[in-house]
């Protein structure tokens, strides 16, 4: 079996490519999964976002997972 990981990356896509943020953890080379908000319903979609990013923040900040970050 392969063992995979998932990396979750904030980036902006200005119509034709998706643009990374400087300064990435070594990553390397592979597939990826693109999600985009609906632009639509932008209000719900932030709100659900929101509650997603604290609620990992909670699961993922402590000092137990801690030794994740450098692998």
């Amino acid at each position: 079996p392969v063992e995979r990981s998932m990396v979750v990356i904030k980036a902006k896509y200005d119509g034709r490519q998706v643009i990374l943020p400087d300064g990435l953890p070594n990553i390397a080379p592979g597939e990826v999964i693109l999600v985009f908000e609906d632009a639509g319903r932008a209000d719900e979609a932030h709100a659900w976002q929101s509650a997603q990013e604290s609620a990992f923040a909670k699961a993922w900040d402590n000092d137990e997972d801690a030794v994740y970050d450098s692998m």
